[in-house]
């Protein structure tokens, strides 16, 4: 497996059910920038997450399947390079609700007038343009440079906001007011029904609900090519469901 599969999977990669919802956008919470508060950004803002892996290893030829916990609390804030205000944004981890959380990495969110910026493992994305509006376009990844091969699949996504204030189910929670953003659909081609030719499958998409954050993502990124290699898929599929938060 690629050597870089693993990072980008733990990037985006039993609890009891608790049922909450969204706060509506007439909270008048967020001033004059309502559908700013489908990304809250406030010290000690949590969120919990149920997360569902799969890495598909062409070189065993085996797929694996892991169950864990995320938990994504604002820790800080800071000034970035540019002197414009960051929050820190600690994530920890733990394979099941009975174990203590232990730290595994950092995020840097950063709100700008039309947008948020997020870094990650070193990639900076754009999540979100304001104001929010169905049928809005952008292009999500422009800030990932396109010189490394590894990274190649994230360029030229086209971010689309949907279902704005819809309700949505993740799996475990209903929400009342939520956001989509659809970021990536490219398939080719089915190894199942064509074994002796080239396929890939990248998938995305976030659903943020509003006075709570990111309740629902899910990933998928693999290729499979019979001309290379072995004929299995090499990739990562990453779902993630909000459980519970504050």
């Amino acid at each position: 497996m690629t050597k870089k599969f693993l990072p980008v999977l733990l990037l985006f990669t039993s609890f009891s059910l608790v049922f909450f919802s969204c706060k509506k956008e007439s909270d008048n919470k967020y001033s004059n920038e309502l559908s700013r508060g489908y990304y809250p950004l406030a010290l000690g803002k949590y969120v919990v997450y149920d997360v569902d892996s799969t890495i598909w290893d062409d070189y065993k030829q085996v797929k694996t399947l892991h169950r864990y916990q995320m938990r994504y609390t604002i820790a800080d804030t800071f000034f970035d390079n540019t002197n414009r205000k960051s929050y820190r944004v600690d994530v920890h981890l733990r394979t099941n609700d009975s174990l203590p959380w232990r730290t595994h990495r950092v995020i840097n969110v950063t709100p700008t007038n039309t947008s948020l910026e997020y870094t990650e493992a070193n990639l900076r994305f754009i999540k979100m343009i304001f104001p929010i509006t169905n049928n809005m376009e952008w292009k999500g990844n422009a800030m990932i440079p396109a010189g490394d091969q590894d990274y190649q699949y994230f360029q030229n996504w086209t971010y689309k906001y949907s279902d704005h204030e819809k309700p949505f189910n993740n799996g475990k929670v209903l929400f009342d007011n939520t956001i989509t953003v659809n970021q990536v659909d490219e398939k080719l081609n089915d190894p199942e029904t064509m074994p002796n030719d080239y396929a890939s499958l990248t998938f995305a998409k976030e659903v943020y609900g509003y006075d709570i954050g990111m309740v629902y993502r899910e990933v998928t990124h693999w290729i499979y090519d019979p001309f290379s290699g072995p004929k299995y898929r090499r990739g990562y599929s990453v779902v993630m469901r909000a459980v519970d938060h504050n």
